[in-house]
Formats: structure tokens, sequence, C-alpha cells
């Protein structure tokens, strides 16, 4: 019966696979669940249409589109060992695909909307001042706009990592990759102002030195930096979510906006795939019906 069958695959993983307890429980779970919807049947009995049946009850029951993917890899996995036993020629769960996710839109700002942020130099000596935080946003405002850079690739800079002359800065990024990104002009400006004040507060500037740091020794953790752009973003009215990222993605659609190809912004953001970069193609069909109502004879 499935249920004896269910009962020595999940031993089988604690004691040849060597899975997790976290895996154990959750597989566990999940087969528990297929057998209530199934009943104890034969294992003769485990069909294709099956699990679809029940994936589906899944999907009506507002299932996360994780759970429903973790749930297709755990009867995939089972019809293999199915399959390895002998007591079934073909895996059941072999022809199922996983739930797509729902495409993903991401927050950023118009180009109207980015200005904003970048006028309140004029603000420093009155409402914000010329102190260290106010310059440490306004230098990250720089970075991550200006350079699409990611808030953990700037709290982990050091000053010889910006190669100021060149307009460069070489990126440590996600799994260890390194990448070289283009400074704008503003940005080496800001990054210049912010190191002179550093140096006037006596923190350390030498080339092994953090940038964003109190003592050059210990950068400023991501959730300190990340506030520093919460508050900039909300102090110009911005009301959507307030956080770097959001600069980072507006980096990337305004390349795609001005021309700039997939594959340049893929590299310029440090993304391994081009289809991670699909997300900010959102732009192109505002881009396309744009040139269609200018070019097209019968747009009007």
């Amino acid at each position: 019966m499935l249920s004896n069958e269910i009962e020595k695959y999940i031993k089988s993983l604690s004691t040849q696979k060597k899975c997790s307890p976290h895996t154990l429980r959750a597989y566990k779970r999940i087969l528990e669940s297929f057998l209530e919807f199934s009943g104890d049947i034969s294992v003769q009995k485990l069909e294709t249409d099956l699990i679809r049946d029940w994936l589906w009850n899944m999907k009506e029951g507002k299932k996360a589109i994780a759970t429903q993917s973790q749930a297709v890899a755990c009867l995939k996995s089972f019809g293999k060992y199915l399959v390895r036993s002998l007591a079934l020629k073909h895996n059941p769960a072999a022809a199922i695909k996983n739930p797509k996710k729902p495409q993903r839109l991401v927050s950023f700002l118009s180009q109207k909307e980015i200005k904003e942020p970048f006028n309140i130099e004029d603000l420093f000596k009155t409402e914000f001042r010329e102190n260290e935080g106010s310059l440490r946003a306004r230098t990250l405002l720089e970075l991550l706009y200006g350079a699409g850079l990611r808030i953990s690739e700037c709290a982990n800079l050091t000053w010889e990592s910006l190669n100021l002359s060149e307009e460069l800065v070489r990126v440590l990024g996600k799994g260890n990759k390194e990448r070289i990104v283009p400074l704008t002009k503003e940005a080496i400006k800001w990054l210049n102002k912010y190191k002179n004040f550093q140096m006037q507060s006596a923190v350390p500037c030498s080339p092994k030195s953090f940038v964003f740091s109190k003592n050059g020794e210990i950068p400023f953790n991501t959730r300190k930096l990340y506030s520093d752009i919460h508050n900039l973003l909300r102090s110009i009215g911005w009301e959507g979510k307030a956080s770097p990222h959001v600069l980072r993605h507006t980096f990337a659609t305004h390349l795609l906006e001005n021309g700039a190809n997939i594959v340049t912004v893929q590299r310029l953001l440090g993304h391994s795939s081009p289809n991670t970069t699909q997300i900010y193609t959102h732009v192109s069909a505002e881009m396309l019906k744009d040139s269609l109502k200018q070019a097209h004879p019968r747009s009007g």
C-alpha cells in the first residue's frame, strides 16, 4: 500500500540520502497530505493524473508557488524511489512541470521622479546639514542609481576598489563574482567629498579601509545603509517601497528606456543570466507604444 512505501521512502531519505531534518519533515508532511487526498491506494494506482489533481487542489487552495514547487520535487523524488525499488516501472511524476512563478513587477522611480533626490544638495546646509550621515546617503544614492550597485556591495567597498582617476569601481558581487563598473562624474564628486569629510573627522581612508565605516576597519551594516536610503527617499515624498534596490531597479530601467541593450545592463548589474535581467523589460511595451504613435501614420 502507498502508506508503507511512503514510510520506507522517508526512512531511506534519512539513512541513505542523509537528508537534513528540515527536508525530512517537509517531505513527510507533503506525502501525508498526498496520502490524505488519494487514500491509502495500492502503489500501482499512483498515476500522473492523480498527482495533477492533487497539485490542482493545492493551487485552488491558494498554496504559495514555493510550496507547490516543493511538492512537485517531493513527488518526483518519491517516484524515482519507487522505480529504483521496483515497485513501479515508470515514475508517474516525471512529466509534472513546476508551477510558473508569477512575473515580478519591479518598483522604480520615473525619470522625472529620480531628479528629486538629486536636488537635495542645496538643502544640506539648511534642513539636512552637511554631516557624515547626509553625505553618506548622497554618496550611496550615486552608487545605487549611478552605478547600479547592490547595498551589500556598497557596504563592502574599500577605497582601493575605487579607481577615481579611471572612473571605475571594482565590485565583488553575489557568489564572489567580480565585475568592473563605470562611475559617473557625480559619483566621483560625492565620493571625494565624503572621503575629505571622513579624513577631517580622523576616520582612516587607507586603501584597505572600508568606504562606509566609522573607523575604516568595520563597515556599516547593510541595515544602517538601507535606513539612509529609506529616509532619503521618504524625504522627497516617494510613496513606493523606499529601499536601495528601488534605485538599482531604476538604474536598469532607465538604461533600457534610453536604448541600452539587455546584455549591457546584465553585465553592469552582475547578473549571471540575462533571464534575471528580463524583469526590467516591462519598459519595452510602453516604448513600443510610444514608437508606434510617433511613427505610424494611422496611430492617431
